[in-house]
């Protein structure tokens, strides 16, 4: 067991663990880089590992987790490594459905240790979107948490085409925290969060440790973010933050290539969070907190 987690009758003490530990029903979304290596197309088999075990931990005292999982184009691309140009649409598909096997596989191994069962959902905009849909998704969800297994959601690559996909599981994470009324929205990225500049070209940039209103100056940070080359990047992330905050659920962007991600997070690790409005669907104060 890592030495970063928070022991199950431990009191929190940091304003990570006061929200981690208080909620209810947690979002957890997961990037390309952190899951799967996309030089090799392999899985990171012992970070997840430490991932599950984190989430197992969430399950033990008592909280729900939906994990939305990127990865399966970066894992099934090793199909088409001979290629020396781009991947086409339809090859990028074919890689999403050869990956997305590989990808639930190694979920399933690693939670069936732990004896928890999984259940797998590929969304759409238009599932989203559509009422109809939107309801069925909702209600499948909750009834996979009501029977004890652990719902994992990516989008639906291989059929979703330019018109009908949301390009980035940030907004898609946020959306599903938003109709199975999550409380926290938690997004391991490749960066400790948001930034008031990129860290790499002024070493004076600080950490945003805390936001309540996304402003016209937060966003001309995201511009400015070392995360604009990764998938998503945090102009996406702070699209997700809207949607988090608007339904009522707290979001924080961390780093998470480190194994125990979670745990990382809620010992008071660098991250940056995006604190619910007081009432759901009411515009906050619009103050931004010091970095």
């Amino acid at each position: 067991m890592s030495s970063l987690q928070v022991q199950k009758n431990s009191v929190p003490t940091t304003t990570s663990a006061i929200h981690l530990v208080s909620a209810r029903r947690l979002i957890v979304k997961i990037g390309s880089t952190l899951i799967a290596d996309a030089q090799i197309g392999e899985i990171r088999g012992l970070w997840l590992q430490s991932l599950i075990e984190d989430v197992v931990r969430f399950y033990k005292r008592g909280q729900q987790v939906i994990i939305v999982t990127s990865g399966a184009v970066a894992v099934g691309s090793r199909h088409f490594n001979h290629l020396d140009r781009p991947l086409r649409i339809e090859e990028k598909q074919t890689a999403a459905a050869i990956g997305q096997v590989r990808l639930m596989l190694a979920y399933a191994q690693k939670f069936k240790c732990h004896g928890f069962g999984l259940g797998q959902v590929l969304l759409t905009c238009e599932d989203i979107d559509d009422q109809h849909r939107r309801l069925n998704a909702q209600l499948t969800l909750e009834q996979l948490l009501n029977v004890g297994a652990v719902p994992i959601i990516n989008e639906n690559d291989a059929t979703a085409t330019a018109e009908i996909c949301f390009g980035d599981n940030d907004r898609l994470a946020a959306r599903v925290a938003e109709i199975v009324n999550a409380d926290v929205l938690i997004l391991l990225s490749d960066v400790d969060g948001l930034f008031t500049e990129d860290p790499h070209d002024n070493p004076e940039a600080r950490l945003v440790k805390e936001v309540r209103c996304i402003t016209p100056e937060i966003e001309a940070m995201a511009a400015h973010s070392p995360a604009r080359h990764s998938s998503g990047g945090m102009v996406t992330k702070l699209m997700a933050a809207r949607i988090a905050m608007d339904a009522g659920c707290a979001m924080v962007i961390a780093k998470g290539n480190k194994p125990y991600p979670l745990a990382a997070i809620e010992s008071g690790g660098p991250s940056t969070w995006f604190i619910r409005s007081p009432k759901a669907g009411m515009p906050d104060t619009c103050t931004k907190l010091a970095p």
